[in-house]
């Protein structure tokens, strides 16, 4: 039986553990207390699906050694998370958001880590209860410093889902890492509803501006984007005219509309409706540095970067 610790059981971290939990797993979940408390008492609940058994507990420091380690908490939480974390990994992955989100991992559990893609969406409702809100795959792949072979062995652990393996993760961890910054930044200024970002001229421009500016830090990085899963394709539309992208993002709002899904609030709004810090360092200025570092003007993103630090709630920072 494969042994699992989630560092950060918030929503996304629930789902990746019920599911482990389903494939025969012993999980261990590292959450806030309130939701500790549902889940040992009541089970963990997604979907309204019967519960699943995991165990839950406040303190990364409660959790032992483990075969499989799942980062889910916030960037900012990272160094708290890893450093109360006493135990070891024969795997570890993270699914949060950022270019260099496997980094934390590789300094501390070396050859163990991977690198991970998640486009896998999540919402928590009450204490001991998630909603699985969107069905997308997961991607990993063994890094440079990864023991070969690892990322495999975390995508047989999770029969049935879906999972790849890639060669190379580079790509698709830039990708989603342009296209998040695109998105987020757009919402997190707004406060819209996701697919209402794609249906106003001034928002689609300022998207194609944060995802072209990403895309030209990932050329200067040595990474060719990939047009990958999701409407988006973010490879060719970098690649069309302004003209051309405002099409394409207005067909993607109108056809989210057409399908209902019209209550799409990504990660940066559900912590702007809590109160919480936003992963602005992690999605945002980490771009920005590396960008500075290759010398390149992105002043949209710059802009963005700083008006959604004038915008945390007072007393918290993004780190």
């Amino acid at each position: 039986m494969t042994s699992v610790v989630v560092l950060g059981g918030g929503a996304l971290g629930s789902v990746y553990g019920a599911w482990f939990a389903e494939a025969g797993a012993e999980v261990t979940l590292v959450a806030r207390p309130a939701h500790a408390q549902a889940v040992n008492r009541d089970g963990l609940c997604i979907d309204g699906q019967p519960p699943v058994q995991v165990r839950a507990v406040s303190s990364p420091g409660e959790a032992g050694d483990c075969d499989i380690l799942l980062l889910a908490g916030k960037a900012f939480d990272n160094p708290e998370l890893l450093s109360g974390y006493p135990g070891t990994a024969r795997a570890a992955f993270s699914v949060q958001n950022g270019v260099r989100q496997a980094e934390p991992l590789v300094a501390r559990f070396g050859s163990a880590a991977v690198g991970c893609v998640s486009l896998v969406g999540a919402t928590l409702g009450e204490a001991g209860r998630a909603s699985h809100s969107f069905d997308g795959p997961t991607l990993l792949g063994d890094l440079s410093s990864t023991a070969p072979g690892t990322a495999a062995a975390i995508a047989q652990a999770l029969p049935g889902r879906k999972l790849e393996v890639h060669n190379d993760i580079a790509p698709a961890l830039w990708s989603k890492g342009v296209l998040a910054a695109a998105a987020m930044g757009v919402v997190g200024l707004t406060r819209l509803v996701y697919h209402q970002i794609f249906l106003s001229p001034e928002t689609r421009d300022v998207f194609y501006d944060l995802a072209c500016e990403g895309a030209s830090i990932a050329t200067a990085e040595g990474v060719e984007l990939i047009d990958g899963h999701g409407p988006f394709q973010i490879r060719s539309l970098t690649q069309q005219s302004r003209q051309n992208a405002h099409r394409r993002l207005a067909a993607v709002g109108e056809a989210m509309e057409a399908a209902g899904q019209t209550q799409v609030r990504v990660s940066i709004l559900q912590s702007i409706d809590r109160g919480r810090p936003f992963e602005v360092q992690a999605v945002f200025g980490d771009l920005v540095e590396i960008a500075d570092g290759h010398g390149l003007d992105v002043p949209t993103l710059r802009a963005v970067t700083r008006l959604l630090t004038a915008a945390m709630p007072s007393g918290v920072s993004s780190r």
